[in-house]
């Protein structure tokens, strides 16, 4: 190539044609990123290494070309369904598979706006939360082709997003697992890390919280790095410091949950503080209720009060008598055996039975049970389905053969109220009533068991915690696609599932002690694009503390649907736990005030509204890439207009102003329309062809002017956001060198004749200085970009109205 590429030049690479948006050469090599311009590769964005790949300039030239209107027209139209109308403007929303909400756009705004760099999604469930971090990676990628984004999601979720992330914004993510890096390690050199292979890479906390794989992440940054269902990351774990450690060397950070507080102060603040090493960066919260939204769904929650048996009655007597004893007598972590128990009873008898057998193994099988210290206040007991050893071992009374009678005899009860359940025939009545697809809740897998076998296992699919991700991929396929038309679930097996599409009625087996559960099983159903009403039943054993505490605060809750805020404290499971066995009135939702310290808010509503508008009017143009001009020579074109409101004629021309970096980056392209009356022209051709000459000294003059202009409003724009990245750039840095871009401890012991420590120091101080070089790069890119020039200025089109 002699000559270097110019922004906005047309050229043809492997046979189609491109426009050149950045050129960078070194020596005799050069870097040219470019967008596509055939209608096969329109909206492609794409990096080529001259001199490797054969590259033609395409003949330009600046002198109009006359064409008829349905032809300008068609350009037009081209030119106004790329626009970028400002800076901060989204890039990929228009082509993306997604509806228009304007709130879904904010957090993708505030980014490319440089309102903060960590983020806190926490829309209620139902409301796209999905959507609107795809949009924030989609529009990092568009704007830095080199950019990578991270998205880090339970497991049985990757598939969800790597599919959400290609359909709807054309996003090839891969997902990576033991399967998936040995496949890519067998496929590449040595040299090269798998995990620095593609763009986007979707994967999971309990995979990425390895040593091993930590280890393999030290050189790496993201520029999105994205965690859904962050909730999970709030305690005191390895999944948790993980998740800290990679956060801190983000440059951007998304965390998704629809419950964000659950009631635990400190729980919240760990979650707050994700990414915030220094703690002075602030989180900027995003919670949307659906009321706010204006889409509050007309759902329906009756509870179906159901009788007990005469066994299930007794069973539920002794087992209260027990369990307030134990919440009496015992210390507070004992006390967690009477909940667990009783949330075991509410949920079926043949649950309870196999808990208090292994309950009476443990207290007499073992020596010296291990007595795991629980968290405290209440940790979430059923984040698991299965039955929880740890708090079934613990002694719950001081007299121990009291304890064991009363044990033994709630097991013999609890066996004969198994023979009949009264909850399993309620819920098989249900459901013969019905030829609509439904989802069952329960909490507990033995219980999902048995309403397999109680249903029939040929019409129903089997999805909970304990399922490999063939497993449960194979399960949702079989609900979604039949030919089952019911779907058994537990809370672990189903956290964020859309499966609004298949059905609209949720069955609750029992009432889940921790109130958020409610909501977001309701949202598997309840969302955006569900166009039915939807119907979530509650079975509720008659006269037991399920129907006395619970079943009210359902109520309660169900009436205040769609409108509670983040800081509206709901009664946790301790509070539940206690108003459940000591009979007192569960507390009701009390509204904070005050927003935590370093979490903030952007009001983007207008700046949303505005941008959704753009969007509409953009898919509106009815744009087609065929009839489009593939010339990159300006058209000018005589157009008869009725609605021009004059007699005069006017002249209107279109410009294409590029702004570039001091490196030569493109950082925005600008559209900078010009108008003057036309006298004199009407019924002249060739006068109005002259009249558009673009090269009219008063139209350079007015050029010159509006594009100094321009430039003036881009960098006063650009620069609080230039500083904020710059200033997490550093933070960034600062964090690499203070841990020696460790992200994992060291298994190796350094040996008394060995140099073992020399080589491992040697290896981490090359890791750091590989890490170190690409976060300087990026700091000097992002000061170039206060170097800001305009570049190309050329016209697109010209037409005289008549």
């Amino acid at each position: 190539m002699p000559t270097p590429l110019r922004c906005g030049e047309l050229v043809r690479i492997r046979g189609q044609r491109w426009r050149v948006v950045r050129y960078v050469g070194d020596g005799g090599a050069a870097l040219v990123e470019a967008t596509g311009y055939d209608a096969d590769n329109r909206a492609v964005r794409a990096r080529f290494l001259l001199p490797y790949e054969p590259v033609s300039r395409l003949p330009s030239s600046p002198t109009p070309r006359v064409v008829a209107p349905a032809r300008w027209r068609a350009v037009a139209r081209q030119t106004l369904a790329e626009a970028c109308p400002a800076w901060t403007s989204l890039r990929t929303a228009a082509r993306a598979v997604l509806e228009v909400l304007p709130f879904q756009l904010e957090p993708a705004l505030a980014l490319t706006r440089g309102d903060g760099c960590r983020f806190l999604l926490a829309d209620a469930v139902g409301l796209g939360k999905t959507i609107q971090a795809g949009l924030m990676i989609a529009e990092t990628l568009a704007r830095r082709p080199d950019a990578r984004a991270l998205v880090i999601a339970p497991a049985g979720l990757r598939s969800q997003w790597r599919d959400e992330l290609r359909d709807r914004f054309g996003l090839d993510g891969s997902i990576l697992d033991s399967a998936g890096i040995a496949r890519l390690t067998a496929q590449l050199p040595a040299e090269v890390n798998p995990w620095g292979v593609s763009q986007v890479v979707v994967t999971s906390i309990d995979y990425v919280k390895r040593p091993e794989v930590l280890r393999a992440l030290e050189t790496l940054t993201w520029d999105v790095l994205v965690f859904d269902e962050a909730h999970n990351l709030t305690g005191r774990s390895d999944r948790a410091a993980a998740a800290a450690m990679l956060a801190d060397r983000a440059r951007a950070l998304a965390l998704l949950t629809a419950t964000p507080h659950s009631g635990d102060e400190a729980a919240f603040a760990r979650l707050c503080g994700l990414g915030n090493p220094g703690g002075a960066e602030p989180l900027i919260l995003f919670r949307r209720t659906r009321s706010e939204v204006g889409i509050a769904g007309s759902r329906r929650a009756p509870i179906i009060r159901v009788q007990p048996t005469a066994d299930e009655r007794a069973m539920h007597e002794a087992l209260m008598a027990y369990a307030r004893l134990v919440w009496s007598d015992a210390t507070g972590k004992a006390r967690l055996v009477a909940s667990v128990l009783a949330r075991r009873a509410c949920s079926s008898a043949g649950s309870l039975s196999r808990s208090v057998e292994r309950r009476l193994a443990l207290l007499t099988g073992a020596s010296a049970p291990d007595h795991t210290q629980p968290g405290l206040p209440y940790a979430d007991t059923g984040a698991d389905d299965e039955q929880p050893d740890a708090l079934l071992s613990l002694p719950g009374l001081g007299n121990t053969g009291d304890e064991r009678c009363r044990l033994e005899a709630l097991l013999r009860l609890a066996r004969a109220a198994a023979r009949r359940e009264s909850k399993i025939a309620a819920l098989c009545r249900l459901l013969s009533r019905t030829s609509e697809p439904a989802i069952v809740f329960t909490e507990y897998r033995d219980t999902l068991r048995q309403l397999a076998t109680a249903i029939g296992h040929g019409v129903v699919a089997e999805l909970h915690g304990g399922l490999t991700p063939r497993e449960r991929t194979d399960a949702l396929q079989r609900f979604a696609a039949g030919p089952a038309r019911i779907l058994l679930a537990t809370d672990a097996g189903s956290e964020g599932l859309n499966l609004h599409q298949r059905c609209r009625l949720v069955v609750n087996l029992e009432l889940p002690w921790t109130p958020l559960r409610l909501e977001q099983r309701a949202g598997r159903v309840d969302r955006i694009g569900q166009r039915r009403r939807v119907h979530v039943v509650h079975l509720v054993a008659a006269g037991t503390c399920e129907e006395i505490t619970l079943a009210r605060l359902a109520r309660r809750l169900h009436l205040s649907h769609g409108t509670l805020s983040l800081f509206t404290a709901i009664p946790d499971e301790q509070a539940i736990a206690e108003a459940a066995l000591t009979g007192r009135p569960a507390p009701g939702a009390v509204q904070r005030l005050a927003v935590p310290p370093g979490v903030g808010t952007v009001d983007l509503r207008q700046e949303a509204r505005q941008e959704a508008a753009w969007i509409r009017r953009a898919r509106t143009l009815e744009f087609h890439p065929a009839r489009a001009d593939a010339s990159s020579r300006p058209v000018v074109a005589r157009v008869r207009s009725r609605r021009l409101g004059t007699t005069t004629p006017r002249g209107v021309w279109l410009w294409r102003l590029a702004f570039l970096s001091g490196a030569g980056e493109l950082v925005w392209e600008s559209l900078l329309p010009l108008t003057a009356e036309l006298p004199g022209v009407r019924g002249r051709p060739g006068l109005a062809r002259a009249a558009l000459n673009p090269l009219h000294p008063a139209l350079q003059d007015a050029l010159s002017r509006f594009r100094d202009e321009r430039l003036g409003t881009l960098q006063s724009t650009l620069r609080p956001a230039l500083e904020r990245w710059q200033e997490r750039e550093r933070g960034v840095m600062a964090v690499l060198r203070s841990r020696h871009a460790r992200l994992s401890a060291s298994g190796t012991q350094r040996g008394l004749f060995d140099r073992r420590g020399e080589r491992l120091a040697d290896a981490q101080a090359a890791l750091l200085d590989r890490a170190l070089s690409a976060s300087e790069a990026r700091l000097a890119g992002l000061r170039a970009s206060e170097r800001l020039r305009a570049d190309a200025c050329d016209l697109i089109w010209a037409a005289t109205f008549e």
